[in-house]
């Protein structure tokens, strides 16, 4: 399975603590321009909930990849640089 960075934009209830309340889709957005810009090939895959809703907003790198809660755009730096270890590695694995 291709490396894939999981993003939760769910809303819930007023009131209720969501990822999109807290501005994942923006992050999501974010993230997809960094990423081409720094040409690391992976999806960015929007979700409706990675069942944390009050850590958000959540994210994790799939399959089995790093989880993060609570992501600001200070911590995307630390995710497009994981993604690319991930991405890279995999790429190991598929030409051995």
């Amino acid at each position: 399975m291709e490396p894939t960075l999981v993003v939760c934009i769910k809303e819930r209830m007023p009131g209720r603590p969501s990822c999109k309340e807290r501005g994942s889709p923006e992050l999501a957005d974010k993230l997809e321009k960094a990423l081409a810009e720094e040409e690391i090939d992976v999806p960015v895959k929007r979700i409706l909930c990675l069942g944390q809703c009050e850590n958000g907003p959540n994210m994790r790198i799939a399959p089995g990849g790093a989880y993060y809660n609570h992501v600001t755009e200070e911590d995307l730096p630390e995710i497009i640089t994981e993604m690319a270890r991930v991405k890279a590695a995999h790429a190991s694995e598929k030409a051995s």
